[in-house]
């Protein structure tokens, strides 16, 4: 689930981390500030955390520099389309890993195939956080975004309806005009054979 508004991006997806748990990730990457938010659970406990623009263009700096893919890049990916992405067939690691009784370490990975080895794209702390703020904040998301795709439906469904009604009214005008020109391709002919007719007689 994603919304973009200009520079900030916002996604909602499932991950497994490395070892096979089930967390829900929410984070909004905003590219103007170069801040990443990231809210993050297992249903059970809540963590969120902030990557401020320092950490975010150190991170930046550290990832290996690629003809195509940037730390941004790999990062909504990642983020977007959880272990796996069906686009381009990567695959993404995460690792949650619990540093203290408040704390975790928050840590997205991408596959290597070809050297069958894990690349480091970012890594964050998150704070423990109630989970019922989390789950609110995320359910909120998630209604917004229901609620966003109902309008565009509606309004596409509008627009449908729009659009048959013109094709509608140009098919009977169509109708209209073979009806239109086969009455006078009719009496054309009717005339034509009068005056044949009305020739051979004198």
């Amino acid at each position: 689930m994603t919304r973009s508004m200009d520079d900030d991006f916002t996604y909602f997806v499932k991950i497994l981390d490395d070892n096979s748990d089930r967390y829900y990730l929410k984070s909004s990457i905003d590219e103007r500030t170069n801040t990443i938010l990231m809210q993050l659970t297992n249903l059970k406990v809540g963590w969120i955390g902030t990557l401020n623009q320092n950490q975010v263009r150190a991170l930046a700096k550290k990832f290996p520099p690629e003809e195509h893919d940037t730390f941004y890049s790999h990062t909504q990916r990642a983020f977007s389309k959880g272990n796996h992405s069906e686009i381009d067939g990567r695959t993404y690691v995460f690792t949650c890993k619990i540093i203290e009784k408040n704390r975790l370490e928050f840590v997205w990975k991408q596959m290597v195939d070809d050297l069958n080895s894990l690349k480091i794209i970012g890594s964050a702390e998150l704070q423990e956080r109630p989970i019922e703020e989390i789950l609110v904040k995320m359910m909120d998301h998630a209604i917004d975004e229901m609620e966003t795709l109902r309008s565009t439906n509606e309004q596409k469904i509008f627009e449908i309806q729009r659009i048959n009604g013109q094709l509608n009214k140009a098919l009977e005008t169509v109708k209209q005009t073979v009806d239109t020109k086969e009455k006078l391709e009719a009496d054309l002919y009717r005339k034509n054979k009068t005056e044949i007719r009305k020739k051979k007689i004198r």
